[in-house]
C-alpha cells in the first residue's frame, strides 16, 4: 500500500469485508468476560412474561459468567510457572557494534516499556486480549520515538480488538483505531475537545499515526517512521481456525466452546433471580368485605358519560394489594351466607421454592458443562452431584488444550520478539541473518502447574488408599510439592530429595523397625530413612548445587552422612553400657 494523503482519507473511513462478524464473534465471549448485561439474551422476552419484569430482570443482574471465564484465564497464567518455561539466548551472537545495555536480551526482558519485560507484557495483557478476540490483531509500534539517528527504537506490541480493526491485509498494510485521544480546540478557540480520533497506519516499510484537529474530523500525521523492515509489523491473534472469507482467514477463540452453556447460565441466571424474588417475600392475605372506595364495589366508573373499568381496584370491586411485602383482601361475597369465613382470617401465601432449586441446579450445571469443554470442570465452584468417573480431570485432554494455548502464546512472542529485533537493529546490522541469530528461543513447555494443589492432594490421598505402589505416590508428591512451593524454590527441592532419596519411602515407622529386626533393610538404609531431612538440609549446606548432581553422587553423600550417625550411636550405645 502507498501513503498518499488520499489513501489516508479513505483508509481511516474504510472497514474491511468481515469487519461485522469479527466484532459480533468477539462479543460472544466479551459479553460475559465483561460482566456486561448480555441484552440479547434477557431482550427474548419469555412466553406470557410481562414487559416490567423483563425490565426487572435486567436491571438487577449479575454477571455470574464472568467468573467461569476469569477462572480460566488465570489458570492459563500459570503456563509461565512451568518447569521447563524458558526463554534462551545466545550472548555469543550479539555483534561488538551494538551498544552495551542496549541488547535484544536487556531490551526484552529487563527495559521493556510499561512492562519490564516482554513475558510480563503476555501473561498481563496478550494472553486475555487473544483468548477473547482471536480476530483482533497485535502490532509492534514505536513506543516512543527516536530523538536522533543514532538512538535506538524503543518498540513495543499494542493489542487492537476487531472493532479497532478498520482494514487489514496480513504482511500488506493494516488501518488501526488507537484507544488514545488527541486534544484540539474550537476555529474561535472557545472551546476544548479532549475525545479526538487517534489512527494508526502500518505498512510493510512505514509507521503513521493520525490526530484529529478539528470538529470537522480534519486529521494531522502527528509521528512517522520508516522502519523499513519489508514485512507488515501487526499480525491476526489466531486461534483455531473459523474459515476463510473474502480472501481473509478468520478464527475462532479456543474458549469458545464455552459460549453455549454460559449464554445458557446468563439467560436462566436472569430467570433465576426473578423467581427468587418472588417467593422470598412473604405475602399476607386477608378475607374482608370492604369496597373499592371509587367504584363502591360495582367495578365500574364514568368518565365523560361513558362506563369504564374501575382505575383503583382494576375491576375487582376491592383494592388490591400485591407488593412483596403487602397483603391480598380477598372478598367474602356481598352476603356473609356466601362464604365460610375460614379462621382465622388472616394468613400468609405457602410459596414453593422446588422450581428456584431447579434453577440454581441448572445454572450451576451450565457453568460446569462450559468447563468441561475445555477440560477445566475442576474449576467449577461448587462440585455437583456427578459419579466418581465424571468427576476425575482427563489429563491428557487438559494438557491438550493447554498445550494449544502454549503454542500460541510462542507464536505471539516470537512475532514480537522479530519485529523488535528488527525495528531495533535493521540499520545496525544489514546483513538479515546475523540479526536473526539474536533472537531468543522460547520453549513450549509441556509440564503444566494448572492443577490445583487440593486436587493433587485428594490424588495422592486416592493413591494411598488403594495400594499404590510407592514409586507412583512419590512421582505424585514431588509434583505437588513442585506446585505447592514453586516460588520457594529451597523447600521444593528439600521435599523432592526426601522422596528421591529415603530408600524406605512410604514405609511407617513400625514397618521400619520390624524389616531392622527381621534383616529386612541395612542399619545405614534404616538410619538414612530416620534421618533423611536433617541429611539432606546439611547436604545443601555444605554444596549449592546438591540437587543438581548425579544420583549416585547425591546417595553417595548421604550415605556417608549416615555412616558418621552409625558411629555416633554406636559410641553413644558404648557410653550407657559402661556408665562412662
Amino acid at each position: 500500500m502507498e501513503i498518499t494523503p488520499e489513501n489516508l482519507k479513505k483508509a481511516i473511513s474504510a472497514r474491511h469485508q468481515n469487519y461485522e462478524q469479527t466484532i459480533n464473534e468477539a462479543e460472544k465471549l466479551k459479553v460475559h468476560a465483561e460482566g456486561r448485561v448480555p441484552e440479547k439474551l434477557i431482550n427474548d422476552r419469555r412466553p406470557s412474561e410481562p414487559e416490567n419484569i423483563k425490565d426487572y430482570r435486567k436491571k438487577i443482574y449479575v454477571p455470574k459468567t464472568q467468573n467461569p471465564i476469569n477462572k480460566v484465564i488465570n489458570s492459563l497464567e500459570k503456563i509461565r510457572r512451568s518447569q521447563d518455561w524458558v526463554i534462551s539466548y545466545n550472548p555469543d551472537a550479539v555483534p561488538a557494534k551494538i551498544a552495551e545495555g542496549e541488547t535484544l536480551e536487556q531490551y526484552c526482558e529487563i527495559n521493556y516499556p510499561i512492562h519490564t519485560s516482554l513475558t510480563n507484557w503476555m501473561f498481563a495483557e496478550g494472553l486475555q486480549n487473544y483468548l477473547l478476540d482471536a480476530n483482533g490483531v497485535f502490532a509492534v509500534l514505536p513506543y516512543e520515538m527516536p530523538a536522533s539517528a543514532g538512538d535506538y527504537v524503543k518498540p513495543y506490541a499494542v493489542y487492537f480488538d476487531s472493532k479497532s480493526v478498520l482494514d487489514f491485509v496480513d504482511g500488506d498494510y493494516a488501518v488501526l483505531r488507537s484507544n488514545d485521544k488527541s486534544t484540539f480546540t474550537s476555529p474561535a478557540g472557545r472551546n476544548t475537545y479532549t475525545n479526538g480520533e487517534v489512527y494508526i497506519v502500518l505498512t510493510d516499510t512505514q509507521y503513521l499515526r493520525l490526530e484529529q484537529t478539528d470538529i470537522n474530523r480534519s486529521f494531522t500525521v502527528t509521528e512517522e517512521y520508516t522502519h523499513n523492515i519489508g514485512v507488515l509489523p501487526a499480525f491476526r491473534a489466531g486461534g483455531k481456525f473459523w474459515k476463510r472469507e473474502n480472501g481473509a482467514t478468520l478464527y475462532k477463540s479456543r474458549i469458545s466452546s464455552m459460549i453455549p452453556s454460559l449464554d445458557e447460565a446468563a439467560r436462566e441466571y436472569s430467570d433465576l433471580q426473578a423467581e427468587i424474588v418472588q417467593h422470598i417475600h412473604s405475602e399476607k392475605y386477608a378475607y374482608t368485605n370492604t369496597e373499592c372506595p371509587t367504584c363502591k364495589g360495582t367495578c365500574k366508573t364514568f368518565k365523560d358519560g361513558k362506563e369504564e373499568t374501575c382505575q383503583v381496584c382494576g375491576g375487582a370491586g376491592s383494592i388490591l394489594n400485591v407488593s412483596p411485602y403487602g397483603m391480598h383482601l380477598i372478598t367474602t361475597g356481598r352476603k356473609m351466607e356466601e362464604y365460610q369465613l375460614p379462621t382465622p382470617p388472616i394468613g400468609y401465601v405457602q410459596k414453593g421454592t422446588e422450581i428456584a432449586k431447579l434453577q440454581d441446579e441448572r445454572v450451576r450445571q451450565h457453568i460446569y458443562d462450559a468447563l468441561s469443554t475445555l477440560n477445566m470442570e475442576f474449576l467449577a465452584e461448587t462440585p455437583l452431584n456427578q459419579s466418581g468417573v465424571a468427576k476425575q480431570v482427563d489429563k491428557d485432554e487438559l494438557n491438550n488444550f493447554v498445550n494449544s494455548i502454549a503454542e500460541d502464546i510462542v507464536r505471539i512472542m516470537d512475532d514480537v520478539y522479530y519485529f523488535i529485533n528488527e525495528y531495533r537493529y535493521i540499520g545496525i546490522l544489514p546483513d538479515k541473518t546475523k540479526r536473526e541469530m539474536m533472537l531468543p528461543g522460547v520453549n513450549v513447555p509441556t509440564q503444566y502447574e494448572i492443577l490445583s494443589s487440593t486436587y493433587l492432594i485428594d490424588e495422592i490421598k486416592t493413591a494411598k488408599d488403594s495400594g499404590i505402589h510407592p514409586s507412583i505416590r512419590r512421582a505424585l508428591e514431588i509434583d505437588y510439592a513442585k506446585k505447592k512451593f514453586y516460588t520457594q524454590l529451597s523447600v521444593s527441592y528439600e521435599a523432592e530429595l526426601c522422596f528421591e532419596l529415603d530408600p524406605l519411602y512410604g514405609v511407617t515407622e513400625d514397618e521400619k523397625m520390624t524389616r531392622k529386626a527381621n534383616g529386612g533393610v541395612t542399619d545405614t538404609d534404616y538410619i538414612i530413612s530416620c534421618n533423611i531431612l536433617q541429611f539432606i538440609q546439611r547436604a545443601m549446606a555444605e554444596d549449592a548445587d546438591f540437587y543438581r548432581r548425579k544420583l549416585a553422587e547425591k546417595q553417595a553423600k548421604i550415605k556417608a552422612f549416615a555412616e558418621e550417625k552409625k558411629k555416633e550411636i554406636k559410641t553413644v550405645t558404648i557410653d550407657m553400657n559402661t556408665g562412662l
